[in-house]
């Protein structure tokens, strides 16, 4: 009988960072306020630096992680596989959190690519769905789409927020299902128009910007469930968390929604569970 694992366990190291070791401990004790939540679903079980010669240091992170089923699964058939990924992820993503290592265009590994198709939502199940509408003062923000023109009304921009209950998550071979609470979860649109190669302007559409919590400290969820983009933290800041207090207490009606790759609202249907017809709640 096989016993997969239930936790996974690494270590990631760096040496001879420019950075003196004073520096280090000073940045990983700022990080450990949040218990270096852009980590999870690894925490850190203990880290260890250590000056160097010329002012650099090295430091060891020792990491820990609960497994999902499929994880268990390529941790026991897969294991310097899955050691494999996982360290680069890890190492990416420290290597953006400390200045003196930051890259840029890293590229993606295999194993990223993989783990992306297994943990890719296609359809998600939402209760009590809603939408709410609203103006954003947008001045000194920009939106780094080249294809799309920013529509702004007197100084404001139009946003369009899909408020629901996360119910469900399909995946390709599994699901992931919520029991009550439920946690409150959005869906952000911007107004925007279509920008042709010669700049002339075509149709307006509501651009979709990514997904939001209820509470802004949970979003680091958000990529461990497969979604992506998150709500730029520069929007995300001038949204009100008063949008979250028109959902009903309890979810009443369910519904679908299944296009995830589209880029506009228009063409990011939801579908009522009981029939196939597709309907946007206004």
């Amino acid at each position: 009988m096989w016993k997969f694992p239930k936790t996974y366990e690494l270590t990631i190291s760096f040496e001879h960072l420019p950075i003196s070791e004073t520096k280090l401990k000073e940045m990983i004790l700022e990080w450990e306020t949040t218990q270096v939540s852009f980590l999870r679903p690894f925490w850190v079980l203990d880290w260890k630096t250590k000056p160097e010669a010329l002012g650099h240091s090295r430091v060891s992170f020792h990491l820990q992680s609960e497994l999902m089923n499929l994880d268990r699964i390529f941790a026991f058939f897969f294991p310097n596989w899955f050691a494999k990924g996982n360290r680069e992820r890890l190492t990416n993503i420290l290597r953006e959190r400390i200045p003196t290592l930051q890259t840029t265009n890293q590229k993606i590994s295999v194993w990223q690519k993989i783990e992306s198709i297994w943990k890719e939502p296609i359809q998600l199940q939402l209760g009590s769905l809603i939408m709410i509408k609203a103006s954003l003062e947008m001045e000194g923000i920009e939106i780094v789409t080249p294809s799309r023109h920013l529509q702004i009304h007197q100084n404001a921009s139009h946003i369009t927020l899909r408020v629901s209950y996360l119910k469900n998550i399909q995946y390709r071979f599994y699901q992931k299902w919520f029991k009550p609470p439920y946690p409150k979860f959005a869906e952000c649109y911007i107004q925007t128009r279509d920008k042709h190669n010669d700049n002339s302007l075509g149709r307006v559409f509501y651009h979709f910007l990514g997904y939001l919590l209820e509470k802004e400290s949970d979003e680091y969820l958000l990529p461990y469930f497969g979604f992506q983009p998150i709500v730029p933290k520069s929007i995300r800041e001038l949204i009100p968390n008063e949008i979250w207090n028109a959902l009903t207490e309890q979810p009443t009606e369910n519904w679908v929604a299944t296009n995830l790759k589209g880029e506009e609202l228009e063409f990011r249907p939801v579908y009522p569970v009981s029939t196939s017809l597709p309907h946007h709640p206004k």
